[in-house]
């Protein structure tokens, strides 16, 4: 059971690659460039307000919404510090460096928060470990992408933003790792690095990313096709998170309910 989880989220781990083939020649990057923002926005917005703030209230009703609010304010003042190191050193394009920066640790926090759940999963049941492995990679796809493309847009090299998308994406592994460790322990406290997830998804979403493209629309078309991007990327995160939550128990309150009959 430990081999199946950990080589599951191997796996998932390595669909942080699947940007290379989207944005993989120059002219092809050229020509979805401009829609990879709005995107990204509509993305991580579908996976704040349908999955990780939900989950992060439903878990705590009292303190849900001020660990949210922490994680915002927390990645607002880490990304002034990522935007003043980046100036200081007279960094081209340091606000999409800095951007590009706070999107990896955010990522990272909430892949780790899918490793929890992953770990959690195998923990009761293989076969549902193994459901939860198909959605959680399927709800990866999209993220990375997109995450990828803001990583070129930084002026990243491919090679670079691969190595920085994996070691982001290998938080998986360490939470799986973890899980399976001190299983009876960690379970209740999930839901505070999700809130914290949430915050920071909602602030790169709303804070950064569309500020930017508001602030160049000519770069984007029009208003109108920003919106319709930010609404396509919107629509296909939450079909992800609707398939993918019809055929996967909710392994995080499964595995709390488990905790509870042990």
């Amino acid at each position: 059971m430990v081999i199946e989880a950990i080589g599951a989220a191997l796996l998932i781990t390595l669909i942080s690659v699947v940007g290379v083939a989207v944005f993989g020649h120059d002219k092809r990057l050229l020509g979805l460039e401009r829609y990879v923002v709005p995107v990204a926005v509509g993305v991580f917005l579908s996976l704040v307000l349908n999955e990780l703030i939900p989950e992060t209230i439903e878990a705590s009703a009292q303190w849900g919404a001020f660990v949210v609010m922490v994680g915002f304010v927390s990645f607002y003042i880490v990304a002034n510090q990522l935007h003043q190191h980046y100036h200081r050193q007279e960094t081209e394009d340091c606000d999409r460096k800095g951007a590009a920066m706070l999107l990896l640790i955010g990522d990272a926090i909430h892949n780790f928060t899918d490793g929890i759940v992953l770990g959690a999963a195998f923990l009761i049941d293989p076969a549902i470990g193994f459901a939860t492995a198909i959605g959680l990679a399927l709800h990866e796809i999209p993220q990375e992408i997109v995450e990828f493309g803001v990583l070129i847009r930084a002026g990243y090299t491919r090679t670079r933003a691969v190595m920085l998308n994996l070691l982001s994406a290998s938080t998986v592994v360490l939470g799986t790792i973890v899980v399976l460790i001190l299983s009876a322990h960690i379970a209740e406290y999930v839901w505070i690095l999700v809130g914290l997830a949430a915050g920071n998804l909602l602030f790169l979403a709303a804070s950064d990313l569309l500020p930017r493209i508001h602030g160049n629309l000519p770069h984007y078309h029009s208003i109108w096709y920003s919106a319709f991007s930010i609404l396509l990327g919107f629509m296909i995160m939450t079909l992800v998170l609707i398939w993918s939550h019809s055929v996967t128990p909710h392994a995080y309150e499964e595995g709390q309910k488990s905790e509870v009959g042990h």
